[in-house]
């Protein structure tokens, strides 16, 4: 994503090299960390100093934000960016309860793992909104009043992090004393909007100018940051065909952009580059009729004191609604808790900032917002879930006046949508992965470039499912509509919040498709690889999407239609090139051509030798049968990619040969694998069936491997192992089932590193088998799983295994397995899965410790969480989670959470005390 990595401006589109943190892309390394122990704080100073501690069940709010504060005074005042002060979280489990406030200039706030720290957000009474809509849908921020304020000020709400200014502007300095703890808030960064810190403008200026007068520049300097704001106006309404509804029109400034003054003579102010839309002096100068009789001005506001160099990495994060079920929540675009609709990382009021490595899990409503920022970075995150998606517009990976920043290689899952909205531009979404569409909500958001993205929209998303609290776009009832891929904010629909959708914003080279029917095939959705899409353009100008020249009112049943040709969506360009951002693309390769698919095994065996960082292995339809095995290791800039269809099936007939000592590669002899990755990291295996071999994948040496949406059965013994330190890898979505067929006790589903018998062998990091941070998400585990569906063995650490579902019938009991998980692990988190059983088979408990002794010496069966599962024990099992030894963890405890249930025990949930 660096700037080196960026194409030259292409002739005739915006200019996109400037996106992202601090312009070129180049988030912070260890290098620009502040040398100096002050401002540092480890996590042992963490405890130490400030009492945040994990897995104590103590509330560390205030010491967070203690610590925060500290940094705050003593670092940031001679902090730069190349000069970062350095937050450390522990790994474990923190508590938070109030909004952490993340005002301290240049500063990390860096976990030790996207899942090996958890924070766990609690919102208290003076947190949660205790003003509801008269109906009880929605959190009222207009009725949430305190003296001069109201709740709209706190706009886009509350959250677990808020980077945003708490300075107090004097005249809220007596409100701000009188308020109330759940109102306080409201005063607080009020310095910077634009109603006290903002200038009228003096002349109109005209789109493409960079300088504009403005009526006093005493508040702005050279090289400050400044918001232009022009006012709306009845022709620029009329512009977007929004005239002419039962909604009103509103004075208000839906043109908007951050700038960087390069200069101020007099009271000329000049801009870092050229406006993108004309500011007129106010509403009426450009020969409209005042609306609601009221003239509104046009503005240029400096953001007094804006938050800068904020960068949040290497953590998880989750809100906890102990009496919500997060499957609930799954395609259910309502509001399941209004008054708990907190956001996760909120910035306001920011420039350069990151998130990075970041995994949100069940966030109030936005996982990340922005509302007014400038040069974010928003890489490599992983979220999923929201509790509430509907009335009111939640549970969005929003960009909400955002510009110049990049968002590239996140994955979103379970979500109302990705958006841009309210004046958003000049950003790059590049090479993401979403379920839910494409959404440019209106108000003006223009020039933003969307590609290399994959989006796969299931039919069941859509507004239409909604159990409670539901809401279309613009607060309205759901309709029956369909959610598509790319949604555009048409004038009239949208004019009722925000406006339609600006001009130029282009759509490039991405994977889109969208599910018609229930069960149904995903159908391609502008799918011309080399087009440039550009909407809301006619090759020269803004243009309305329209039908057969009629302005379209609405996206919703509109979404299929074909707009090109002079009517909103000009397709007259296309480039040959991967990428209109990047010059070379990470992790991707020419496409096949049409009799270049592997077909056959023999194809694939020369793949998988021949195979290159960035390469894409495409398997057609069909059984491939054979040994196949690679040692050929991808990048993490350029992971090498194996993808097919689940018609695609691997079978290896094998053993055969004389086998080494410890299993490796060897000629001569075949392991019997379905698939080897030797040595191999930076792999992602996509879609296709293995069946019918002696074990099904296995990782050995193979870090930072996702396996996504395969289907793995009929294995003579284990399913998917993660063996020889293969660390930080992923195992999502994907289907075990049938194992341990010859070998019963060592059928396990998924394996995760090596017993310390096997060690001499699979021993690798330290002589051990460090196969940590491994994540096993949302998979369907059984029936036919002879071991148990996962064996998490000793001398790992801090796997996360959440929302599978896990299939009991055929546990054996041979060699142990009795469980649907065996943890001898350290410090994993279990949550939110399901487990049931029903004979034939055998289950002593559902979930198990053990504590194994080795060398070197662990906390082995230590220190592991479980919350939110479900257990059906089949009137057979004792207890859900069987903790078998409490004394070998006293340093560091297992608990059992009270969100997790059991049905059908034969003695209960857990054998130990239950933690709240």
């Amino acid at each position: 994503m660096s700037a080196a990595n960026r194409r030259a401006p292409v002739s005739g589109l915006y200019d996109w090299s400037k996106a992202g943190y601090r312009g070129n892309g180049v988030l912070p390394g260890d290098n620009e960390v502040n040398p100096s122990a002050s401002c540092q704080i480890t996590a042992a100073e963490l405890a130490s100093q400030f009492n945040v501690k994990p897995n104590d069940s103590g509330d560390d709010t205030a010491g967070l934000q203690a610590a925060i504060d500290s940094i705050r005074t003593q670092c940031s005042p001679g902090a730069s960016y190349t000069k970062l002060s350095l937050i450390t979280l522990p790994a474990g489990e923190l508590e938070v309860s109030k909004e952490l406030h993340a005002d301290a200039d240049y500063l990390i706030v860096r976990g030790a793992g996207a899942t090996a720290t958890k924070i766990v957000y609690t919102p208290d009474a003076t947190t949660r909104y205790d003003t509801l809509t008269p109906d009880g849908s929605d959190w009222d921020e207009d009725a949430m009043t305190s003296g001069q304020g109201k709740g709209g000020w706190l706009w886009p709400g509350r959250g677990l992090f808020r980077v945003q200014s708490r300075g107090v502007h004097p005249s809220y300095a007596s409100d701000h004393a009188a308020a109330p703890a759940n109102r306080k808030d409201i005063f607080e960064g009020t310095v910077n909007v634009h109603w006290k810190a903002g200038t009228k403008v003096k002349a109109a200026a005209k789109a493409g100018d960079r300088t504009i007068q403005v009526a006093s520049a005493t508040n702005i300097k050279a090289g400050t940051l400044v918001n232009v704001r022009a006012a709306n106006s009845v022709k620029f309404y009329e512009q977007q065909f929004a005239t002419g509804t039962e909604h009103p029109l509103l004075n208000m400034h839906m043109r908007q952009q951050i700038f960087t003054v390069a200069a101020v003579s007099g009271t000329t102010v000049t801009l870092d580059k050229p406006l993108e839309f004309d500011v007129p002096v106010n509403s009426t100068s450009d020969g409209s009729p005042a609306i609601d009789g009221t003239t509104y001005d046009s503005k240029v506001s400096p953001l007094v004191d804006p938050v800068l160099g904020v960068g949040f990495e290497n953590f998880g994060f989750t809100q906890a609604m102990p009496d919500l079920n997060p499957a609930d929540a799954v395609h259910n675009y309502g509001n399941m808790a209004p008054a708990d609709e907190m956001h996760g990382i909120v910035f306001k009021w920011a420039a350069n900032s990151w998130v990075r490595g970041v995994r949100a899990e069940m966030a109030g409503s936005h996982p990340i917002v922005t509302e007014e920022a400038k040069n974010l970075q928003i890489v490599d995150n992983q979220l999923d879930g929201s509790w509430n998606k509907g009335k009111g517009g939640n549970g969005y990976f929003r960009g909400s006046r955002v510009w110049d920043s990049l968002y590239a290689g996140n994955t979103s899952r379970n979500l109302r949508h990705f958006t841009f909205q309210w004046s958003a531009s000049g950003n790059v979404v590049v090479g993401n992965d979403f379920d839910s569409d494409l959404n440019l909500h209106g108000g003006w958001e223009r020039n933003n470039l969307v590609e290399l993205n994959t989006v796969r929209v299931p039919y069941a998303h859509r507004s239409g499912n909604c159990r409670a609290n539901c809401g279309e776009e613009g607060g309205g009832g759901p309709d029956d509509s369909n959610w598509f891929p790319i949604w555009w904010g048409a004038g009239k629909k949208a004019v009722k919040w925000s406006g339609a959708t600006g001009p130029r914003n282009v759509f490039f080279n991405n994977d889109m498709a969208k599910q018609l029917s229930d069960g149904g095939a995903f159908q391609p959705f502008y799918n011309d690889r080399q087009r440039v899409y550009q909407f809301g353009w006619n090759g020269t100008a803004y243009r309305h999407l329209d039908v057969n020249g009629t302005p379209i009112t609405d996206w919703a049943k509109n979404e299929q239609r074909d707009y090109s040709g002079g009517h909103g969506v000009d397709v007259s360009r296309s480039d040959s090139a991967k990428s209109l951002f990047l010059k070379n693309v990470p992790g991707t390769t020419e496409p096949p051509p049409a009799d270049g698919t592997v077909t056959t095994a023999e194809q694939l065996k020369a793949a998988l030798v021949n195979v290159r960082p960035g390469d894409t292995i495409t398997l057609a339809p069909g059984t491939y049968r054979g040994s196949f095995v690679t040692a050929k290791a991808g990048t993490a800039s350029a992971p090498i990619t194996l993808t097919g269809p689940s018609t695609a099936v691997l079978v290896n007939d094998g053993p055969s040969g004389e086998a080494p000592s410890c299993p490796a590669p060897t000629a001569g002899w075949d392991s019997g694998y379905g698939l080897w990755l030797f040595n191999a990291p930076h792999w992602n295996l996509k879609g296709f069936s293995v069946t019918e071999s002696k074990k099904g994948i296995v990782l050995d040496n193979s870090h930072h491997v996702t396996i996504d949406g395969v289907k793995v059965s009929k294995t003579d013994e284990e399913g998917v192992h993660f063996r020889r330190s293969s660390a930080d890898g992923v195992l999502r979505n994907s289907t075990i089932t049938d194992t341990g067929l010859v070998q019963k006790g060592y059928g396990e589903g998924v394996y995760l590193g090596s017993a310390s018998s096997n060690w001499a062998c699979h021993g690798n990091t330290g002589g051990v088998d460090r196969s940590d941070r491994v994540q096993v998400l949302g998979n369907r585990i059984g029936p036919g799983v002879a071991a148990e569906p996962i064996d998490v063995k000793e001398g790992t650490h801090d796997g996360l295994i959440s929302g599978n579902t896990f299939d009991g019938r055929g546990i054996s009991g041979e060699n142990s397995a009795d469980s649907w998980i065996d943890v001898k692990g350290i410090g994993y988190r279990i949550e939110n899965n399901t487990g049931t059983f029903t004979p034939p088979g055998v289950l002593a408990n559902g979930y198990e410790t053990h504590n194994p002794s080795t060398t070197p010496s662990f906390p082995n069966g230590c220190g592991n969480v479980w919350s939110g599962n479900t257990s059906d024990l089949g009137g057979v099992g004792e207890y859900a989670v069987k903790i078998t030894s409490t004394s070998k963890c006293s340093a560091s405890p297992n608990v059992v959470r009270s969100s997790n249930t059991v049905t059908r025990a034969a003695k209960g949930l857990t054998n130990v005390p239950v933690t709240p």
